[in-house]
């Protein structure tokens, strides 16, 4: 799985050959922190733009902290999805 998501986040940061991928890893593992404090799961797709947003701003800056609230959106749409899918799934069982 982490192979996977490796190959994926270099195609989503445009990885070049012959780079050293050997801190994707730590990026990777970050981000479905980050994403599973914000929405209580790990959706593939967010784990990937988090990731690739702690590679592209490494240094911890203003920039980091403005590229991470670009995405609250998508963030926020995941957790209403969510709950959209539990409430859903409640009214079916009743």
């Amino acid at each position: 799985m982490m192979v996977e998501l490796i190959e994926k986040l270099k195609s989503h940061i445009l990885w070049e050959e012959g780079m050293d991928d050997s801190m994707l890893s730590f990026y990777l593992e970050n981000a479905k922190r980050y994403v599973k404090k914000a929405t209580g799961g790990e959706k593939e797709y967010l784990v990937i733009m988090v990731a690739g947003i702690m590679y592209d701003y490494r240094v911890s800056d203003w920039q980091l902290e403005a590229a991470l609230n670009a995405i609250t959106p998508f963030i926020i749409q995941e957790v209403y999805a969510d709950e959209e899918d539990v409430s859903e799934q409640t009214n079916e069982q009743t």
